[in-house]
């Protein structure tokens, strides 16, 4: 029971020496920095904290530690040369900065396709030789086992995390006129337990039932191995609290397929293959069909005779407590009708006391919203809005 205690503070340690752990952190950095930096050039005011990316992340290592029981429990064993393998096309992938390549589905499905290919080439180089031997060494349905949890996990995270704290941005249309658009971008880190075979030292798995993956006597050391993973989507047509939770169900359901066949896999092992090689299609068409189905659809987010349709709510705002929320048209500020934001803010000044809105829905109600204004309060009202100028994405938040 003491080694294992002690093997376990180890595994623990090794999460702080990994390289995947702190380039995800700084690529959550640089997203929010980017962000801010949009936010800036387009509103004159960052929308959310620049940090808020970094905090995700950080978030999501408890997640991590929690499913590091089901990982323990079945007693997961990747060789070395697998895990530098992940390691390495996660970095790979982090320097596109874009978070959809590090879709678990992109990186294991590689990992695995190169687990099956690179031990066939004879390097030369001693070192490099080590890994790819190690590499042949891998239980391919455990791996694609592990791969369809993570996408499972992911699906999760995309479905509970992604719709929320989304980053307003203009750009222009075909015919050159301002479109707003809603961009989403998360990363994610998600730690999880799993033994390493070792020449000498480290534990002996020698139980007749454990581990369930991988029968047979193993020295193993026990690794707490970082897992990167990011969701990106631009949406200019739709709303991103309803249409990026129906994003996250079908990525729980390419989990589930994924998953499925990586089961099948212990019977017939070539089934892994099939599941990497359905990870990365099935990933790569659900981004192809979301980005289509926002390309068909009418512009959201564009000037209207009607009102002013509601681009971004600036958190701890009078806005935000009116409970105004984008998507929603502004038709009357103070009884009087705006389908501008010079309009709107002509309206604004009318009562510098006291602020009521009449708001249209997404479901083409009309409510009112109103609350008392203080000082300075009529500035910063809290809202970002399109509109058009003589550099129109030089738009000010009102």
């Amino acid at each position: 029971m003491e080694s294992w205690f002690w093997e376990l503070l180890i595994g623990v340690g090794r999460l702080f020496i990994h390289p995947v752990l702190y380039v995800t952190l700084a690529v959550a950095i640089v997203l929010g920095y980017f962000r801010v930096k949009r936010e800036r050039y387009d509103f004159h005011i960052r929308v959310e904290y620049g940090l808020t990316e970094f905090q995700k992340a950080c978030k999501s290592l408890l997640a991590g530690l929690a499913l590091s029981v089901l990982t323990l429990g079945l007693g997961f064993i990747l060789p070395f040369g697998t895990v530098v393998l992940i390691s390495l096309f996660t970095i790979l992938f982090t320097l596109f900065i874009k978070p959809r390549w590090l879709s678990t589905a992109y990186i294991f499905g590689f990992t695995l396709l190169g687990v099956v290919l690179l031990p066939r080439f004879e390097t030369g180089v001693p070192l490099i030789q080590r890994l790819f031997d190690s590499l042949g060494d891998t239980h391919l349905p455990s791996l694609a086992l592990l791969m369809g949890i993570l996408i499972l996990a992911e699906g999760f995270f995309v479905l509970k995390q992604a719709p929320y704290q989304t980053s307003p941005q203009l750009q222009k249309s075909k015919r050159g006129l301002p479109v707003g658009s809603h961009v989403v971008q998360r990363v994610w880190i998600l730690p999880l337990f799993l033994f390493v075979p070792v020449g000498t030292g480290g534990m002996e798995t020698s139980f007749e039932w454990w581990p369930v993956l991988q029968m047979g006597e193993h020295t193993v050391s026990l690794w707490l191995v970082p897992f990167s993973m990011g969701y990106y989507q631009r949406l200019k047509s739709s709303l991103p609290r309803e249409v990026i939770p129906a994003a996250g169900r079908q990525l729980l359901f390419l989990g589930v397929l994924v998953l499925t066949i990586s089961i099948a896999s212990f019977w017939w092992e070539n089934s892994a293959i099939l599941a990497a090689v359905l990870a990365v299609v099935g990933r790569e068409w659900l981004n192809f069909r979301a980005k289509n189905q926002d390309d068909k659809r009418k512009p959201l987010f564009v000037l209207r005779d009607n009102g002013l349709v509601i681009l971004g709510v600036i958190p701890e705002t009078p806005a935000e407590k009116m409970n105004l929320q984008i998507g929603e048209i502004i038709s009357k500020v103070n009884n009087i009708s705006v389908n501008s934001v010079s309009n709107f803010y002509e309206a604004l000044q009318q009562n510098r006391a006291f602020c009521k809105l009449q708001v249209i829905d997404k479901n083409g109600e009309t409510r009112f919203a109103q609350c008392a204004l203080y000082e300075n309060d009529h500035y910063e009202l809290g809202l970002l809005f399109v509109q058009v100028g003589k550099k129109w994405n030089q738009t000010k938040a009102v």
